[in-house]
């Protein structure tokens, strides 16, 4: 797949991150039970770490930097419109998320080279 067509991939995932997010709370406190909701935050930013590492080829601070925005967003922007609890343990496995899908990524590429 084309470099550009990559990046419309991650743009429109980050952009269903924040729909879900938008969700309001009284339709999402069934999945809060006993921290299955941090199994569903820890999978959704891995995805975004895969899509994130698939669609940007060079190791530029920059890029790092800009998604790491995007929990911040999340978690204290959207989902306090949303009327949801900002909860500090989600932001955490959102970023543990990301972190593991970007290093997935990194041991992918390493096992095709050699």
């Amino acid at each position: 797949m084309k470099l550009c067509y990559r990046k419309y991939v991650l743009y429109l995932y980050i952009v269903s991150i924040f729909l879900i997010s938008l969700i309001p709370s009284k339709s999402v406190q069934v999945i809060q039970v006993f921290g299955v909701d941090k199994i569903f935050h820890l999978i959704e930013y891995a995805i975004l770490g895969l899509i994130f590492r698939f669609s940007i080829n060079r190791n530029n601070n920059m890029y790092y930097f800009l998604i790491l925005i995007v929990p911040i967003v999340d978690e204290f922007g959207v989902q306090s419109i949303s009327g949801r609890n900002i909860d500090p343990w989600d932001f955490v496995f959102n970023l543990l998320g990301l972190c593991l899908g970007i290093t997935i990524k990194g041991c992918i590429d390493k096992r095709v080279k050699y």
